[in-house]
């Protein structure tokens, strides 16, 4: 056994020896999903009856380069079809950067506490990772992260808001950050949860036109209900994404993913709607967490990360107990635990979980 171990390990590429595969919390039935940040209020009729339309046409491939989702986009914000790309969730897009960008001996920079794909993303190519503290409240602060930046780096990550934090970067302080980074670095603000933040969901494309070197991701997967279809999309400079498409695979999003992304973003009111309800969700859990005197982080998002501190154990037990699936993390070697909004019922049993044990 141990003979054939280390015969992989000599096959394998020296980089990937100290990477762990990515944890996604496998989750087994029934249980109240609150773990992976998921739209537990699901599809709408409208989106499941165009992926069921698309099933018809399962026997061939998709349009490799979903012609028809890019110009849906590009009329939805404001941009060019040309500027934009589809991928295989975020997930697949920094795969690409990684292949297209990153070498041995390159340096990438992303948050202290963020989504630890990014980190990845550099230690697969050979890359090393510069982590920036997160500042006062936990929020990331984007000067840090200009001011971080040296001879050798060549991506940067900003997540805003941040995932598992919640936390929200202003427009002003970005902007500032951009213009602060030389234009050979790579600037990837991903913007995954933006949709719940309440703000102009055009406004950071405008930043395209000034700064070549930025590319902003989006998803299907959150707001939109489409996290097992598997739909992420950038927008950038087309000359840009070229090198992106040279390092893409040929069929990264099906024609199925594609026609329900098509449908979802027709579903404004519906969308609206949502996001409404999360918000006032969120706002009755963080009372509940106050009451409870259970610190915790305000989010921007569809999650709340929390502070159970020495009781972690009691509560990560009494959400066992009920059904409750939450993520847990490490926020500077505390327990923490990453709470997503649910819907009422469902957040409801994780307040008596609170009340429960902290009474």
């Amino acid at each position: 056994m141990q003979e054939t171990e280390e015969l992989f390990r000599s096959m394998a590429r020296p980089a990937i020896w100290g990477i762990e595969p990515y944890d996604a919390s496998t989750i087994e039935e029934p249980k109240i999903r609150l773990s992976a940040n998921e739209n537990n209020e699901g599809l709408p009729p409208s989106v499941l009856a165009a992926m069921r339309r698309a099933l018809a046409g399962g026997n061939r491939y998709p349009d490799s380069r979903n012609t028809a989702l890019r110009e849906k986009l590009a009329a939805c914000f404001s941009l060019r079809p040309e500027q934009i790309m589809t991928s295989n969730g975020l997930d697949g897009l920094f795969t690409m950067l990684g292949r297209a960008f990153l070498a041995p001996g390159d340096e990438v920079i992303c948050g202290e506490c963020t989504f630890g794909v990014y980190a990845d993303t550099a230690l697969i190519a050979g890359a090393s990772v510069k982590k920036i503290p997160l500042g006062e409240g936990y929020g990331q602060i984007p000067a840090d992260f200009a001011a971080a930046v040296g001879p050798a780096t060549k991506m940067l990550f900003f997540c805003n808001p941040n995932n598992p934090t919640g936390t929200l970067a202003d427009a002003a302080s970005l902007r500032k950050m951009l213009e602060d980074i030389p234009p050979r670095v790579a600037v990837i603000l991903d913007e995954a949860y933006f949709d719940f933040t309440g703000e102009d969901g055009s406004e950071s494309f405008k930043l395209l036109e000034e700064f070549p070197n930025l590319i902003i991701c989006r998803t299907f997967s959150k707001l939109f209900a489409l996290a097992g279809l598997r739909v992420g999309w950038a927008a950038a400079h087309p000359g840009l994404l070229d090198y992106l498409y040279r390092v893409r695979e040929p069929y990264c999003v099906t024609s199925v993913a594609e026609a329900g992304a098509i449908a979802a973003l027709d579903e404004k009111e519906h969308l609206g709607k949502t996001c409404a309800a999360v918000a006032a969700e969120r706002g009755k859990l963080c009372a509940a967490l106050r009451r409870c005197g259970v610190g915790y982080i305000p989010s921007r998002t569809n999650f709340v990360l929390i502070f159970p501190r020495e009781r972690y154990d009691g509560l990560a037990a009494a959400f066992a107990q009920k059904g409750i699936a939450v993520r847990g993390l490490s926020l500077r070697k505390e327990r923490v635990m990453r709470i997503s909004v649910g819907l009422p019922e469902e957040n409801q049993q994780v307040e008596m979980a609170l009340g429960e044990i902290f009474g």
